[in-house]
């Protein structure tokens, strides 16, 4: 009978991004280890809380399936004499395979008839096979740091108190990292420190849960929601909805208990952001709206019930005036020195030993900022103003204090001493996107200033010789580049990354190659392709054109739509016998239209003179997939034109025939090459 597995890990408290790793890859691990040995099973799941790493089994068979292999030996001829008895190497093949002559059987292998035997071996006792992957999936759980405690010589990510093994009502036996497997649950550390036995692997979640633990961290992640809809309803707000900070405090808690408090109105009269970061970051608070506006409420999940929530709240309170207290004054204070009157301080900050001071920066900034500007139709005193403010946010109190607000000060500065709007719009927006995901800039002067601080970053960062490694990026690069491309693709901004680089290249104090800094953007925008394309179909788009990642994106979208066609594989499959042009040394000069004397090739000639103008016409107007369709419709000339009975001898004795049928396959593949190369897509067919 299938029975449920529970193995439960009880830790000293776990942090937020190693219960995230464990929830994510622990059950994929322990998948892998079952199937090894022949385990059957339904389904694999876990929980986590601060204290507890839970994998959950469920359907797990009680024995190992029966294995059954077959042992191929040496050839017949070999392993048997010519009277039929065997030889050496026959009773050493009985031997290994543990059977008589009878038990045999003949088996192929490498054209030779050989002696073969089949390996049978009945399934153990499916606890005996947990005793001993268990331990093995413990040691294998990947954690991004792991620790020793005290003179144990094991590390894990914290210290291992206690493991609960039981599938079904029987406890699993294995001991790891000192600890011996049973069925002792503990109850929450304040609420119910000695737990109790479990009796049976179908009672764990109940069991904990008459212990004050609320182990399913979705079940966990709805009662917080569920408090945090009650107290709006109850007191007219509206929750400032932060998925991250859910996430986090969701792993904070192992029974959560919502509360409501306040802070001081006078508060708000600094930035929203400000008083948002010093709720989420510092205090991981929920922030509430009323009326549209921020209201003075906020919201925390304790992990316990509270015996005096007053007490607790005012606690929570003052922890949060305290720091909304250093906030107000360091906005009172950054707001004595207007941003421009910080260029002094830009001057003396290094950016990096080989790339200049900060000031430095700002100038290249400025300096792309002036060419993307132009091409983009920004007027370019705005761009040059909103260069020059754009880091001195980074030298405020307010941000030294609160670095994840960088941008976002700056905007609140700049907007505080009567810039434009649109400049203090684009000192936030130039940050933008920070992660993958995250927003991009809205506004056109945010994307010429994100645009000009990636470039410089790319630029700098390669000629300074910080590329990344396969587990470092200490500059960002990567980010960058994927920042760098998602503005230009999602906002569709057409522009050459050789001429984009040369630019910022030539703004840097020392040597920089724009085609290697070109050539690690295009490795990005494969990555970015790849999430959703065929690599064959990527390469084959790259291999025309990677200078204008927006218009690889259409040609990629052009090809990606028709791929499906009959007509566009029937193309792609004639294009492998495009590999005569290899036999070619050169492109003719031209066509000669007397020298066509079989139906096949004029039929041809005359469809790629009618369909290269269409495409021409086409492509101007930005229509790739039109003009794809159009190239498409060839297939039927080709397919004549290469017929192995109607079809046309390319290689023909005669070297001008020669010259101009391979002229014709030229041109084709010329105009092809518009698109996408065909015989790269030839290998998809």
């Amino acid at each position: 009978m299938a029975e449920r597995l529970v193995v439960e890990l009880l830790c000293e408290e776990i942090p937020v991004g190693e219960q995230l790793r464990f929830a994510e890859e622990a059950p994929s691990l322990f998948h892998g280890l079952l199937d090894a040995e022949r385990v059957g099973f339904e389904s694999i799941s876990s929980h986590t809380t601060p204290r507890r790493l839970t994998l959950v089994a469920e359907g797990v068979e009680p024995v190992q399936q029966d294995l059954e292999v077959e042992l191929v030996g040496p050839p017949v001829e070999v392993a048997l004499d010519s009277g039929g008895g065997l030889t050496r190497a026959g009773e050493s093949f009985l031997r290994k395979a543990g059977c008589t002559l009878a038990d045999t059987h003949r088996a192929e292998k490498n054209g030779r008839e050989c002696l073969a035997a089949w390996l049978r071996e009945r399934g153990g006792p499916t606890p005996l096979v947990l005793s001993r992957i268990l331990p093995q999936w413990i040691a294998r759980l990947p954690f991004s740091k792991s620790m020793r405690w005290a003179d144990h010589p094991y590390a894990f990510s914290r210290p291992l108190r206690g493991i609960v093994a039981l599938l079904g009502a029987e406890v699993v036996p294995f001991e790891s990292h000192g600890q011996t497997a049973g069925r002792q649950v503990r109850g929450h550390r304040f609420l119910s420190p000695g737990g109790e036995e479990l009796g049976h692997a179908r009672d764990y979640e109940a069991l904990l849960a008459r212990h004050h633990v609320v182990v399913d961290p979705r079940r966990r992640r709805d009662l917080i929601e569920e408090a945090l809809g009650v107290a709006c309803a109850r007191e007219g707000l509206e929750w400032i909805r932060d998925e991250a900070l859910l996430d986090e405090v969701v792993c904070l808690v192992e029974q959560p208990t919502l509360v409501v408090g306040s802070f001081d109105p006078d508060f708000l009269a600094v930035p929203e952001s400000v008083i948002l970061s010093a709720m989420r970051k510092h205090q991981r608070y929920f922030g509430f709206r009323a009326g549209g506006k921020l209201a003075p409420r906020f919201a925390t999940a304790l992990g316990t019930r509270l015996r005096n929530p007053p007490s607790a709240l005012a606690g929570n309170q003052r922890v949060l005036s305290a720091r909304l207290s250093d906030a107000r004054f360091f906005w009172d204070e950054d707001r004595k020195t207007p941003l421009q009157a910080r260029a002094e301080r830009m001057r003396k900050m290094v950016y990096h030993q080989k790339l200049g001071t900060m000031w430095d920066r700002i100038e290249r900034i400025r300096a792309m900022a002036g060419f993307f500007a132009s091409r983009l139709g920004v007027d370019p005193a705005l761009a040059a103003r909103a260069a020059e403010l754009c880091k001195m946010d980074l030298e405020t109190q307010m941000v030294y204090e609160f670095p994840d607000l960088q941008g976002d000060m700056g905007r609140a500065y700049a907007l505080a001493q009567g810039e434009e709007p649109a400049v203090a719009e684009a000192i936030r927006e130039h940050y933008w996107p920070r992660f993958a995901g995250d927003a991009l800039p809205a506004s056109p002067l945010g994307r010429v200033l994100a645009l000009a601080d990636k470039c410089d970053i790319l630029c700098g960062g390669i000629a300074a010789g910080l590329r990344p490694t396969g587990s470092a990026d200490p500059f960002a690069l990567r980010r960058a580049a994927l920042g760098f491309l998602r503005i230009l693709l999602e906002q569709g901004i057409d522009l050459s990354l050789s001429e984009v680089f040369a630019a910022s290249c030539a703004t840097l104090p020392l040597p920089c190659d724009p085609g290697a800094v070109r050539d690690f953007v295009v490795d990005r925008l494969r990555s970015l392709f790849g999430e959703t394309r065929p690599k064959e179909m990527i390469e084959a788009v790259l291999a025309v054109d990677v200078d204008r990642p927006v218009h690889a994106a259409l040609r990629l979208a052009a090809v990606a739509e028709l791929a499906q066609a009959e007509e566009f594989n029937q193309l792609v499959r004639l294009y492998r016998r495009m590999n005569i042009l290899k036999k070619a040394e050169s492109a003719p000069a031209a066509i000669r239209p007397e020298l066509l004397d079989h139906p096949a090739e004029r039929a041809l000639f005359e469809a790629l003179e009618r369909v290269s103008g269409v495409c021409e016409a086409r492509l101007a107007a930005g229509e790739i997939g039109a003009a794809l369709r159009e190239m498409v419709s060839l297939w039927r000339e080709v397919d004549e034109f290469f017929h192995d009975e109607r079809g046309v001898r390319v290689m023909a004795d005669d070297p001008a025939l020669r010259d101009n049928r391979l002229g014709l396959l030229f041109r084709l593949d010329a105009l092809l090459r518009r698109v996408a190369d065909f015989k790269i897509l030839a290998a998809l067919a």
